[in-house]
């Protein structure tokens, strides 16, 4: 633990929320708090501030992560686990470097007025809601229709015997059924040449609509689905949209008045490649 004995008291008031003063001066600051209000002022802003970036941030966790991060990640550890090991000869001896400064307090000094920042608008935010209806609340991120075909692909793949409520050699009927049931003309696509087998269909409901779930395996036994429902109509077709939940990757799309999905595991660097098939195909 380092002394903030002659910086800014923001700076000292941060290191002594974060316990990361000596105890001489933890008490020192203490005598502080107790007899100057405006540095009781300042503390209190500092605790608005980090209880709010804290909220903020467990918030950007639960966010989907783009499937490309995902892949690179995985991609660049098997790399590291394919390269060659060096012996102790193979080992390069650095130099041994400069002594340089210790930037802690630097950075400490730049992290502290963010969060001193951060603590006023938050304090702002806090106190014109309290003057109003009551506490600040952070809103959650609306549920959509891909959350509820992500927890549905978390079942159903994992069934052996059930993965299908019709099979996959009642192919016409599969598509009179689900084209009646969701009100979306579709031809059933053809995934062969990207190594799937159609196993069969389901009938879900998904965002308070009937949804239709076209489900194929690849030769490693995994589970690859097509969903679509009614949705507003858009003029011609978008572009397809990367997400994930968890370990489930999903490649949606919408055209004239219907959405669709691919999904799979997020990890598959070809279900995009996937979805792009069956964008034109279905």
């Amino acid at each position: 633990m380092e002394s903030t004995q002659g910086l800014p008291i923001e700076v000292r008031l941060s290191a002594y929320l974060d316990g990361q003063l000596p105890q001489a001066e933890m008490n020192e600051i203490d005598d502080i708090l107790a007899q100057n209000d405006d540095a009781r002022g300042v503390f209190e802003k500092l605790k608005l501030g980090s209880e709010f970036g804290a909220r903020a941030f467990d918030r950007m966790l639960q966010e989907p992560i783009p499937l490309d991060l995902v892949r690179n990640i995985k991609e660049a550890r098997t790399s590291e686990d394919d390269a060659p090991k060096l012996g102790i000869a193979g080992i390069p001896v650095a130099a041994t470097p400069a002594p340089r400064r210790s930037t802690f307090w630097p950075q400490a000094l730049a992290a502290s007025l963010a969060i001193f920042m951060a603590g006023g608008v938050a304090g702002y935010l806090i106190s014109e809601q309290q003057d109003s209806d009551g506490p600040i609340q952070i809103a959650a991120a609306p549920r959509t229709w891909l959350d509820d075909i992500a927890d549905y692909h978390r079942i159903y793949a994992r069934q052996t015997r059930h993965l299908v409520e019709v099979p996959a050699s009642d192919k016409d009927h599969i598509v009179e059924w689900l084209s009646a049931s969701t009100g979306v003309a579709f031809t059933l696509p053809d995934l062969t040449a990207q190594n799937l087998t159609f196993e069969g269909a389901r009938l879900l409901v998904a965002g308070g609509k009937p949804t239709a779930q076209l489900l194929y395996r690849d030769a490693e036994n995994e589970i690859f689905a097509i969903c679509f429902l009614q949705s507003d109509p858009v003029e011609g077709k978008t572009a397809l949209a990367e997400s994930m939940r968890n370990d489930i990757g999903l490649v949606s799309w919408q055209r004239g008045n219907a959405s669709f999905v691919v999904v799979g595991p997020s990890a598959d660097p070809n279900l995009e490649r996937i979805a792009e098939v069956v964008s034109t195909s279905i």
